[in-house]
């Protein structure tokens, strides 16, 4: 799990850049779609710095209970610093998808927004969310359905300027994105479909370059060097064109919306 870890740096890249490119605009679609029953108790799992958590706060009604988990500290430590005072109390802890400190049936929602391609054992962790759930429970699970034009350009102009394992990177988001083998991880790990959707992001990049050295590929274009790194970035801008807006790109992201049914024993 260690290669899952963020520094604080890269924690506040992701959360200045991600945040309110993606993981933020799809926290409301998502939420956009359903209406939390009055009273729930929620988790959030890989809640990151908290963007659907804070939708989640600003929607809940009652005496509900919300808590984000996730991996990193680094994530969580945001996450709360963020957390506004006019919208419903949330607790974040930094905890592993397979150890949630939490006990059994303790929930009445979970959400897992873009989290679980990234886990090592899925089965594992599905199991330990659907055990935190009580038996009348739901799972709201978002996961890219289609690797984005942006990321499809970005690998392609890191395999010819860089190399195949910083072109691989720049697709790993994608990598779990077919929707009947989801469907079949959450079937398997006791829970029933009861709807499968998707939500279509409009994703902005109001700075190509500063975003792509946001991401996890920086690393490589620091080391590839100035020249190549710029390279790249232009070799992106061009294969995006026809998405440029007034010197903004718009491009399309595309996620399935799982919500998931604990099955009875």
């Amino acid at each position: 799990m260690d290669k899952f870890r963020l520094t604080q740096a890269a924690a506040q890249k992701y959360d200045k850049h991600s945040v309110p490119a993606m993981f933020g605009p799809l926290a409301q679609a998502t939420l956009a779609k359903m209406q939390l029953p009055e009273n729930a108790h929620i988790i959030d799992v890989a809640c990151g710095t908290g963007a659907l958590t804070r939708e989640i706060a600003s929607r809940l009604k009652g005496n509900g209970r919300i808590i984000g988990a996730d991996l990193n500290e680094t994530m969580t430590e945001l996450a709360e610093q963020q957390h506004p005072t006019d919208a419903h109390v949330a607790t974040y802890v930094a905890s592993d998808v397979c150890e949630l400190p939490f006990d059994d049936a303790d929930f009445d929602i979970a959400f897992c927004q873009q989290g679980l391609q990234f886990f090592p054992d899925k089965p594992a962790a599905l199991a330990e969310i659907r055990r935190v759930l009580k038996p009348t429970g739901e799972l709201k699970l978002t996961c890219w359905s289609a690797i984005s034009p942006f990321n499809g350009a970005l690998s392609e102009a890191l395999a010819d300027h860089v190399g195949e394992a910083a072109s691989n990177k720049a697709k790993a988001p994608f990598s779990f994105r077919d929707g009947d083998v989801i469907a079949n991880f959450l079937e398997a790990a006791g829970f029933s479909i009861k709807a499968h959707q998707k939500i279509v992001l409009q994703r902005r990049f109001e700075s190509l370059a500063e975003q792509i050295m946001a991401l996890p590929v920086e690393k490589d274009l620091s080391e590839a060097g100035e020249k190549i790194a710029q390279a790249v970035i232009v070799d992106v801008a061009a294969k995006l064109e026809k998405y440029a807006d007034n010197n903004v790109f718009v491009v399309p992201q595309e996620a399935h919306l799982f919500e998931a049914q604990v099955k009875a024993l």
